[in-house]
């Protein structure tokens, strides 16, 4: 149970970080494995660590962050969408050869596992986690799913874009601003 459960979690976790995925895999000129892989490796771990960090301090019994978790992805998500968009107005040429480098990429990886933090909490309730070793089967599931989610978006992205990079970043842009807005209504 603990298993198909914590499978369900990540896979629905996990979606906003497959459309950021897909837009990192049309943004990439290079059609490198290794940053397909590195991208869902950032956004598999934080889908990982945010939920122990969630489950530690439901252990402790507050419920901090769970009222305003929405506000902060939409913020983040918002304020990277805006970047990008201004970015892509700048010279092509002189930047790296993927639209996100890995300070970005990390900073998305936070802001779409904002909503694992909160998860974290009602793991123990939600799929059985009441102990650290349950804990660490379900977010490892949680993060593997995550990972081949997010692998496989990149490559859909890359393999679907026939945008040029300024039209890629831009549309990356908007659906950032629009993830950061669905975060903000369904808080």
């Amino acid at each position: 149970m603990l298993a198909v459960s914590a499978a369900m979690i990540g896979a629905a976790l996990a979606m906003d970080a497959f459309a950021v995925s897909f837009v990192c895999g049309s943004s990439d000129r290079t059609k490198r494995l290794r940053c397909a892989v590195i991208t869902a490796a950032v956004f598999g771990i934080f889908q990982m660590v945010m939920p122990i960090l969630g489950w530690s301090v439901g252990k402790v019994g507050s419920r901090a962050i769970e009222g305003f978790d929405h506000i902060i992805a939409f913020g983040i998500l918002v304020f990277l969408g805006i970047k990008m968009i201004i970015d892509s107005f700048g010279d092509i040429v002189s930047r790296t050869s993927t639209a996100f480098d890995f300070r970005s990429l990390t900073v998305m990886a936070l802001a779409t596992s904002i909503d694992a933090l909160t998860v974290g909490i009602v793991l123990p309730s939600a799929v059985g986690a009441e102990s650290f070793g349950s804990l660490i089967t379900a977010v490892s599931i949680i993060g593997g799913v995550t990972f081949l989610l997010c692998l496989v978006g990149y490559q859909l992205g890359r393999r679907i874009s026939t945008l040029k990079p300024k039209a890629a970043q831009i549309i990356g842009g908007a659906v950032l601003i629009l993830l950061g807005v669905k975060s903000l209504i369904t808080g």
